[in-house]
């Protein structure tokens, strides 16, 4: 066998079995960060060789029908799909999402590349017989592009779609890439009607950009909603946990209140010394703060105690009365979750560090000013303009910043954020209701 004709053979092997690899391709940009199951490159390797052999030994069957073309690119979906399942740790909903939206790239990118070859070929810049190296060579570009625009976007994204909606897009994806071209295929020849092959290929391209962007829609509105029940759980949590705190600082103070009188009591049986220093303990529990608002006079008294534990230097400047048109689940919301987030940032300082915690809520301009500082030790990496989460599990975690967030967005305010030389600042700026404002 000479060399052309082993050329010839490597080159009808790769054409039978193309889509595959481009598949392959394409799957793999969606899914790569996924967690992955034991030894998951040695049964990779074991479902594309059965996957090449058996598409290869499909179409040397000869049957080139529309429902024989269409009944193996459903088995080679169908041995996708198994591959996803047996190397990754997903479920079944969430492979068949995977494969409707590789299906689609891998389509986009192949519809791309092919009418870019033939029109480089019939307007002369490209050789007839070079236009599947041409093929090949555009594909490179169209991938890059496909997975900065379409497969980036889902990266660290849940997938938990319903059932009837991935069942919709796999039907859709099936008709486009699948039964459509190849009615369209079998009736039309590239290099000879390619007028006809560009408009049909044009809308193919067009169809396919649709798919994948309703696909990442889909799951942006299912993590949106997702994201909103938790937010909304964790609001409701933080009410009940605003009354139980409530009745916490009402029993320490009534116990230091009643501490006092008894050291003042005891007259001459200690001596000054003493009774200072069992004052100076008893002031520690004193959680009688007094900012005008009775939820942040809670909370304050609640991260007092903590610092105090923790060795951190609590320094606070509140008006709280400012926040009297606010909900108190919702000041309680706020101030805690950028109070915890602060606290845990200094909790991963090194203990010889300067741990300090300040906060400030006071009026300018109309405006209610929150802002709370804090060190930090490492690097913090943002996302979306708000510090991202760091802890492994960024799909369930990370709503104390977007609560924050969604809280200022109620009242028409918004949120900052700056760090400099290891201190995050963050401020909350919310406008005061006029009524209020005069009142003051």
């Amino acid at each position: 066998m000479g060399i052309d004709q082993g050329l010839g053979m490597l080159v009808l092997f790769f054409d039978s079995t193309g889509m595959v690899v481009e598949l392959g391709i394409a799957a793999l940009m969606f899914m790569w960060w996924l967690p992955r199951r034991k030894a998951w490159v040695l049964k990779s390797a074991l479902c594309f060789s059965d996957m090449l052999v058996v598409t290869y030994a499909w179409s040397q069957w000869g049957l080139q029908s529309l429902w024989a073309i269409t009944a193996q690119n459903i088995l080679v979906y169908a041995l996708v799909v198994a591959w996803m399942l047996w190397c990754w740790n997903i479920n079944l909903r969430q492979a068949l999402f995977y494969v409707v939206m590789s299906g689609a790239l891998q389509h986009l990118v192949y519809r791309g590349a092919r009418i870019s070859s033939v029109w480089l070929s019939v307007s002369g810049w490209v050789a007839v017989h070079d236009v599947d190296v041409m093929y090949a060579v555009l594909q490179i570009p169209l991938y890059i592009v496909g997975y900065v625009i379409f497969a980036r976007p889902l990266v660290k994204q849940a997938v938990m779609l319903k059932g009837h909606s991935i069942f919709a897009m796999l039907v859709g994806m099936m008709l486009c890439v699948s039964v459509f071209t190849n009615i369209f295929n079998l009736s039309v020849t590239p290099m000879h009607d390619y007028q006809a092959y560009t408009v049909f290929s044009l809308f193919d391209f067009v169809t396919c950009v649709f798919m994948l962007a309703l696909g990442i829609e889909l799951v942006g509105k299912q993590q949106a909603m997702a994201d909103s029940a938790i937010l909304q759980q964790l609001l409701r949590q933080q009410k009940q946990q605003l009354e139980s705190s409530k009745e916490t600082i009402d029993v320490i103070n009534v116990k230091t209140h009643d501490l006092k009188k008894q050291i003042s009591s005891l007259g001459a049986a200690i001596s000054d010394e003493q009774r200072a220093e069992l004052t100076d303990l008893v002031e520690i529990y004193d959680s009688s703060v007094r900012t005008g608002n009775e939820t942040i006079d809670v909370l304050l008294a609640q991260k007092a105690l903590l610092c105090e534990q923790r060795g951190i230097q609590f320094d606070r400047m509140v008006d709280g009365s400012l926040l009297g048109f606010m909900s108190p689940a919702d000041i309680y919301s706020l101030l805690g979750n950028a109070l915890d987030n602060a606290l845990e940032a200094i909790g991963r300082m090194p203990q010889n560090s300067l741990r300090y915690l300040t906060v400030r809520i006071q009026e300018s301009k109309g405006m209610a000013i929150i802002r709370v500082v804090n060190p930090y030790a490492g690097e913090l990496k943002m996302l979306d303009g708000l510090p991202a989460t760091t802890k492994e599990d960024v799909i369930n975690h990370g709503f104390g910043m977007r609560s924050i967030k969604l809280i200022a967005d109620q009242y028409g305010g918004y949120i900052s954020v700056a760090t400099e030389h290891n201190v995050f600042k963050l401020t909350v700026i919310i406008p005061v209701p006029q009524q209020q404002s005069q009142a003051r």
